[in-house]
């Protein structure tokens, strides 16, 4: 724990990444906010994600690593014996290979505006068909 400076006063300042890669391990599940729209339409800036500490996951499934860039909440694209695949939904690639032992767990929900959204396979399918229809 680092003390920050709050207007003079000494309080206490977490680094969000280890305490949220420290509360999954441990088996609970955490929200937090989402920056950047890697993930549009399904997940958009500032949504709440509900992530589950769980370790079954398969292609489809949105997962949260801990990829070099930071935390990372995108969709399986495939899995081997060691790494594993994702790519966001808006993101024109894949990302580069993560282990499997990053893996901190799977994204089952956002809140916006009130609303439980669930974040599912099928999920970006539906969007992506919303998405076609606004169009026509």
């Amino acid at each position: 724990m680092r003390l920050g400076d709050a207007g003079g006063v000494e309080t206490p300042s977490v680094d969000a990444t280890a305490l949220i890669v420290d509360l999954l391990s441990r088996g609970h599940a955490v929200q937090f906010r989402a920056r950047g729209d890697s993930m549009h339409p399904v997940i958009r800036e500032e949504d709440v994600l509900h992530v589950e500490p769980r370790q079954t996951f398969g292609p489809g499934d949105v997962v949260l690593v801990l990829a070099d860039r930071g935390l990372t909440a995108h969709r399986v694209v495939s899995i081997s014996e060691e790494t594993l695949l994702t790519r966001g939904d808006n993101a024109p690639g894949d990302d580069p290979p993560v282990a499997l032992s990053r893996v901190l767990g799977v994204v089952t929900h956002v809140e916006r505006d009130g609303a439980r959204l669930p974040v599912t396979a099928e999920s970006r399918v539906l969007s992506a068909l919303r998405a076609l229809k606004r169009r026509l």
